[in-house]
């Protein structure tokens, strides 16, 4: 007869082949930045992506001057020769890494640092990297507004959406080509000419069929003083203080954004219409009334946006600000958030084209800050969530819903975190689950479950390992899978148990998971709840399960301590409550005086497989937590030590097939607490080894299983007996199946020649069946 199965999955870093050759790397060296606050910026940064080199472009400013001069477009008439003298056609911006020993593989970008510059960086569209409007989607990303002590900080950074001609090298351009720096933020409109009062001329130089979200860090609201360096955009805004900052939003190519007014001299400028949907015209707030003033702290902020399609013509554009913690990643109240409705009609959007581009513009002028940002997801990359739930299993697996739900003290509790691909063009590979351990809850165990992997659907153990080495009260486990189209859900299940002793109320409180893969990070936050006060605390030594001999009568040892203040009850007048396989049972006062009592189970009262859990009243109403057990007659048959990462000798060459042997010895082991002559065999299969810098080269080979006959089976996608054993004593038996493996029997590894260099690996699982294979 067959026991259920029990498959385990194990790892395989198998080897790495070394080959001579003349081939060489290449090492990417960024130049020192002097500046003390961007080196602060980089050595705090949060975790990010780490991109390839074209999944984002630099856009080449005198490519898109050539473009708009060859596509004869009117830039209409912004000359002016205070801002050319100081302006460039080059983009300032540039593409580096954190410094930051905890988040070391972080892309950051660095879009200004000096007076007079302007920077855009766009997704690269041709490598997939765009703003999709047909979908929901979320971008999320870390933004740094840097001070430099002693100056003023300008001008900030702007999130654009656009389908302007120049594509990936689109900026705002003057009529001289310069890209426009300092208000204009690289997006807005050039209002560099006193005697220009038409709006169309200026939206002509911003960057066309865009949409633009703002952080404005300077507030330009010259009036009188008007001399065509373009610093008037904030006029309209109401009780604003030079000091004030502000997130706004608006059409930078709509001539309607702009309002001329005249100052001295009969000189012409022009302000911005911040567009806020929840305030009236013009935009009414100050430093009072309308978050946030602190964009410029030398800080990282998180930012979340979010595009919902609402028709072919429109969608929702949502963002919160400064939503996420920098160190810890748990959630924040957003300082600021709102949402707009933007027209796609405007942006360019037909019913042949639904893409945008999508990135950021920067600028300086007289003054001059750091403008950084790092990217969390990327919308066209990798859409996913995760979704956590905690349920008290003492109480049937009843899930925990909300904050005020009670739990018994030392109750089994689970967690679990349910990961969802939903697209788009890549897979989410590489992904590291950080599970914080909520005060009050320990966690003992737990598994990784794929339920459409096309490998293997059954629940896989995380390492014991993962639990033993708790730091900052954190969980880390590195998914042994990615997400993908054919594969889009993992479920992560953590159990373990509530604090044992709870004399008072206490609260378990919602912490904060993050999982960080190659083209997402996301995270979730758990639900809190309370632990109940209980004045009694019951325990038990036996083991879980119980395992007994045909006919085998047992007593189910219990001690009950009162942890209240105060003298404690009488335990002798304490009742006990037992519920043996559905019938429940007062057993009456069966403590002794010291709090030890025994539940006396006969064999006639057991079948096969039974459950039992008991707990205690006192005769003031106090109840005690509840012990459950199961109790196996006859014995069990399980797996127990499995090592979760095994070895294959190292070799120096490729150019010949040949048969590579285990490094070191395995351990895979089987315990057995059933009766003498009770037998087991282990039935082990493979996936295919790959090279795990890219995890798709596959190893020209398989894993292998060698009879001591020399017979060899193949172990891809074929299961394979590879151990058996007749149980010999009477006592419970552990058994290594690798203990009568030779350097050349066992499992081996068979490569053929013409490998690359690298380390590969792969998967083997193992089944363990309570009999010997049939012959």
């Amino acid at each position: 007869m067959k026991n259920s199965n029990i498959f385990k999955k194990i790892t395989l870093i198998c080897f790495g082949i070394i080959l001579l050759s003349n081939n060489h790397l290449t090492t990417k060296v960024y130049a020192a930045d002097t500046n003390q606050d961007f080196q602060n910026a980089l050595a705090t940064t949060p975790k990010g992506l780490t991109w390839r080199d074209d999944d984002f472009t630099v856009a080449d400013f005198a490519k898109a001057f050539e473009n708009r001069k060859a596509n004869g477009t009117n830039l209409g008439n912004n000359s002016n020769s205070l801002v050319t003298a100081n302006a460039s056609r080059v983009n300032n911006a540039k593409i580096t890494q954190s410094t930051n020993p905890v988040n070391p593989n972080t892309s950051v970008i660095q879009m200004t640092n000096a007076t007079w510059q302007t920077g855009a960086v766009w997704g690269n569209m041709t490598n997939d990297n765009y703003f999709d409007t047909t979908h929901e989607q979320i971008a999320s990303m870390w933004i740094y507004f840097g001070k430099v002590s002693g100056v003023t900080p300008a001008d900030g950074m702007a999130f654009v959406l656009h389908n302007d001609p120049n594509g990936d090298n689109a900026i705002a351009l003057s009529k001289d080509g310069i890209p426009v720096n300092g208000q204009s933020l690289g997006v807005w409109g050039a209002d560099w000419q006193v005697r220009n009062n038409q709006s169309d001329q200026l939206s002509k130089t911003a960057i066309q069929n865009s949409w633009a979200l703002e952080f404005d860090t300077f507030t330009n609201f010259e009036a009188r003083n008007i001399t065509g360096e373009g610093n008037t955009f904030d006029n309209n805004i109401l009780n604003i203080q030079r000091p004030d900052q502000h997130i706004a939003a608006g059409y930078p190519a709509d001539p309607k954004t702009y309002t001329n007014g005249v100052g001295n001299y009969g000189r012409n400028y022009f302000t911005m219409n911040h567009s806020m949907d929840n305030y009236p015209s013009p935009y009414i707030f100050s430093s009072y009334n309308y978050p946030p003033t602190n964009l410029v702290d030398s800080a990282w902020h998180h930012i979340t946006i979010k595009w919902t399609p609402v028709n072919d013509t429109s969608g929702n554009l949502s963002y919160a600000y400064n939503d996420k913690n920098p160190t810890t990643g748990a959630p924040l109240t957003p300082q600021a958030k709102e949402s707009y409705n933007v027209n796609l009609t405007q942006l360019g959007i037909t019913a042949e084209n639904k893409k945008l581009y999508w990135g950021f513009t920067g600028s300086t002028g007289k003054n001059y800050q750091n403008n950084l940002i790092v990217f969390e997801s990327i919308p066209s990359f990798v859409d996913a969530d995760a979704k956590p739930a905690v349920y008290d299993d003492s109480q049937g697996g009843a899930e925990v819903t909300n904050s005020n739900t009670l739990v018994d003290p030392n109750s089994d509790i689970r967690y679990t975190y349910s990961l969802n691909y939903k697209g788009w063009t890549r897979t989410w590979d590489g992904i590291n689950a950080l599970m914080k351990v909520p005060n009050n809850v320990t966690f003992t165990s737990g598994t990784v479950t794929y339920p459409d992997s096309p490998n293997d659907k059954n629940p896989r153990p995380i390492p014991t390992e993962v639990f033993e080495n708790v730091t900052n009260n954190q969980l880390e486990y590195l998914l042994p899978e990615g997400l993908d189209s054919h594969s889009r859900n993992a479920k992560i299940e953590l159990k373990g148990h509530t604090i044992a002793k709870a004399p008072t109320q206490l609260t378990v409180p919602s912490v904060h998971a993050s999982f960080e893969g190659d083209n997402l990070i996301t995270g979730a936050d758990t639900q809190a709840f309370k632990i109940r006060a209980r004045l009694l605390s019951l325990e038990s030594s036996s083991p879980n399960p119980i395992t007994l001999k045909p006919h085998e009568d047992t007593n189910v040892p219990g001690k009950v301590t009162y942890i209240g203040s105060g003298s404690p009850p009488n335990y002798s007048r304490m009742n006990v409550y037992q519920t043996l396989n559905g019938i429940t049972t007062n057993l009456g006062t069966i403590v002794d005086s010291t709090g030890n009592f025994n539940l006396p189970i006969s064999a006639d009262q057991l079948s096969k497989i039974n459950t039992l859990s008991f707990y205690v009243t006192d005769s003031l109403g106090n109840t005690s937590n509840t012990i459950s057990r199961q109790i196996s007659v006859g014995g069990l048959l399980a797996f127990g030590y499995i090592q979760d990462t095994v070895f294959f000798k190292p070799t120096n060459g490729s150019f010949e097939d040949k048969i590579i042997p285990r490094l070191n010895n395995w351990q895979i082991d089987v315990v057995d607490s059933r009766e003498k002559g009770s037998n087991w065999s282990v039935q082990a299969n493979a996936t295919n080894l790959t090279l795990n810098n890219n995890g798709k080269t596959p190893l020209k080979g398989n894993l292998i299983y060698r009879e001591p006959s020399g017979k060899d089976h193949n172990l891809l996608n074929n299961t394979t007996g590879v151990a058996t054993h007749t149980k010999d004593i009477e006592e419970p038996q552990t058994k290594n199946i690798t203990d009568t493996w030779t350097n050349n029997s066992g499992i081996l590894l068979s490569m053929k020649k013409g490998n690359p260099e690298g380390q590969y690996q792969g998967k083997i699982n193992w089944i363990l069946l309570d009999s010997l294979p049939n012959i």
